[in-house]
């Protein structure tokens, strides 16, 4: 039997019992530490797993690969969160319908937009050498073009896939999103571990793995929910209503202009090292990022839910519970800072356990990721209730004077300061302070105007 998405809101919004959001958001957190914590794990286990499948030139250049779709999996965060904002209310009234044309509207228009895609890769991968243009060092230039081209047609078509995550973070089960990521990741290693003795050991092989565990574990885990959970607002294809792109569009092309800056901040220094200072240089980074990124994903877990509850705290003018949900975030932040800084001062040693002596990572190139983790921890906070009030032209506007000013400063810290790999780190945490900045005046704008 269906029920209602959101409705559990109603059962524990009672008199007396305890705030509602608060409940919902603990809950989400306590399942998502155990959830990401083991998937921190996998992530870990899989780095060295994948060097002992694929040599180290290899591993620079599926690491760049790595970089460069993440680039395009911004289309479907950035639609699917204007999605997300619409479904807080349709969950909270209990209006079923108009969700469903939504959704429905949204896996079409996903589709679409996948199809464009598949055909403008294919296009752009037999005129352009992405070898050349990323300053991609191989021995089998045309395969690497061959798999890159053949990677983002497979992030393309997970954009059909995703939906989903953005219907569970509405009905605020960020948790569940983190199961489904971490029965990927779980596949993936688990392929990657027992295939090494089966199948031929190339990168071919890797893009193989890594591109079709996604679009499997995404589809039957779509069924599954929508056979049961969310069997009301599955989609039809009568329930399409294209006269809703305009607004699907409106606010998720703010949120995809969003998406497209942050994206280049936060996961193009891959392609800005390879392209200044060649692949090669591309493994050090994405190893001291790996280990760094423990923080952001620690402060994901807890930062995650509050996006939908900050929309609908702004939705009932509740501006007690956002300030002093604001205050407890920073207090948080501090706590990150101090666990950064540990993980600085052990950094080399724990580089020397985990992938050998085969790579080696610069000491300043710990100590600017260190900071940079730190910076995004706050950025994230105030961010977070910017994005779920959708008041976010202001800060649209900030971000893209702000990259332009990162791209920028990237460019001269590596031609004419030499800064090396963390170049790219030290131009993300000063656009990371700025955007903190704009984003903090843009907080005490919307608790003034509640």
């Amino acid at each position: 039997m269906f029920m209602k998405p959101g409705s559990l809101f109603a059962k524990i919004n009672r008199p007396g019992s305890l705030n509602a959001r608060s409940l919902l958001i603990y809950r989400n957190v306590v399942q998502s530490v155990f959830v990401k914590g083991i998937g921190i794990l996998i992530s870990f286990l899989t780095i060295p797993l994948t060097l002992k499948y694929i040599n180290l030139e290899d591993f620079g250049i599926w690491m760049t690969i790595t970089f460069l779709t993440s680039w395009f999996s911004l289309i479907d965060v950035s639609f699917g969160n204007g999605l997300r904002n619409k479904l807080v209310t349709f969950f909270t009234t209990g209006d079923v319908q108009t969700a469903r044309k939504y959704i429905s509207t949204l896996y079409a228009l996903s589709l679409c937009v996948a199809l464009l895609l598949t055909i403008l890769f294919l296009t752009i991968g037999h005129y352009i050498q992405w070898t050349s243009v990323l300053n991609i060092q191989s021995s089998e230039p045309e395969q690497v073009n061959d798999i890159i081209t053949y990677t983002l047609i497979s992030f393309s078509a997970q954009l059909i896939l995703k939906p989903i995550n953005s219907i569970l973070f509405a009905d605020q089960k960020a948790a569940w999103v983190g199961w489904i990521l971490l029965l990927t990741n779980g596949v993936i290693i688990t392929i990657v571990y027992f295939g090494a003795s089966t199948f031929d050991k190339s990168l071919l092989i890797i893009a193989h793995i890594y591109n079709l565990v996604p679009l499997v574990v995404l589809g039957l885990v779509s069924l599954y929910f929508f056979h049961y959970l969310y069997a009301g607002i599955a989609p039809r294809f009568m329930a399409i209503d294209f006269s809703l792109s305009h607004e699907l569009f409106s606010l998720g092309g703010k949120f995809f202009i969003l998406q497209l800056i942050s994206i280049l901040v936060f996961t193009s220094g891959g392609l800005f090292i390879s392209y200044f200072l060649g692949s090669a240089s591309v493994g050090p980074y994405s190893i001291a990022n790996k280990y760094f990124s423990v923080i952001t994903v620690l402060h994901g877990i807890v930062i995650t839910p509050y996006w939908s509850a900050f929309t609908d705290a702004y939705v009932k003018h509740d501006k007690v519970w956002i300030r002093d949900t604001m205050r407890q975030l920073n207090h948080i932040g501090l706590g990150m800072a101090l666990l950064a800084g540990l993980m600085a001062l052990a950094a080399n040693s724990i580089f020397r356990l985990w992938v050998g002596p085969a790579i080696t990572v610069p000491v300043d190139l710990s100590l600017s990721l260190m900071a940079y983790v730190v910076s995004f921890v706050f950025l994230s906070n105030y961010n977070s209730l910017i994005n779920g009030t959708g008041q976010i032209r202001l800060l649209m506007y900030a971000s893209l004077i702000g990259v332009v000013v990162y791209v920028g400063l990237t460019t001269i810290l590596f031609r004419w300061l030499e800064a090396g790999p963390a170049s790219v780190v030290i131009a993300g945490t000063v656009w990371n302070v700025s955007m903190l900045l704009v984003c903090r005046a843009e907080y005490k704008k919307i608790m003034y105007g509640l």
